[in-house]
Parts: structure tokens; sequence; C-alpha cells
């Protein structure tokens, strides 16, 4: 009964170990200028898809994925100021 209980635990703890996953994350630096130029090409992407003669539910899920990528961004987006700090005039 001891051994059946000890494989028990020693399977019962390999899978809890195994079941775990680790989520990386990515960090991709754009300067500000860059960052604008993205987002407008994303919402111009996003009209010319609208305008499209592509059936609606397909114009509808590029449309949700672009709109995904962009909450994404703007949950992680912060800005990062490099400028260094300067005296100020007498």
């Amino acid at each position: 009964m001891k051994n059946k209980i000890k494989q028990f635990t020693i399977v019962a703890g390999a899978f809890a170990l195994l079941s775990f996953t680790i989520e990386k994350a990515v960090t991709i630096k754009f300067s500000e200028d860059q960052m604008n130029f993205h987002w407008q090409n994303l919402n111009n992407i996003k009209g010319v898809i609208d305008q499209s003669n592509l059936p609606h539910a397909q114009a509808k899920a590029l449309i949700f994925a672009i709109d995904s990528l962009q909450t994404d961004i703007n949950k992680s987006y912060k800005l990062d100021s490099i400028m260094a700090a300067t005296p100020a005039k007498k």
C-alpha cells in the first residue's frame, strides 16, 4: 500500500510540474515617431479592409485581428524617455 501511495505522489508531482507553462515576454523598441507611423498604418489598413470587396466575415476577422494587436500594444505601451535633463538657463 505504501508503494502505491508513493507512486501516486510521484506521478501527481510530475504531472503538476509539467502542467505549468512559462510565458516569455518580448520587448520591441520603437521611437515615438515610428510607433505613431505604424499605428496610423494599422488604422489605414483597417479602412482599406472595410472598403474592400472581401466577404463580411473575412473583413470582420481581419479588423478584429488588428484591433486585438492594437489593444495588446496599448496595454504594454510605455514611453521611455531618453532625453537627458538639461540645466535651466540663468
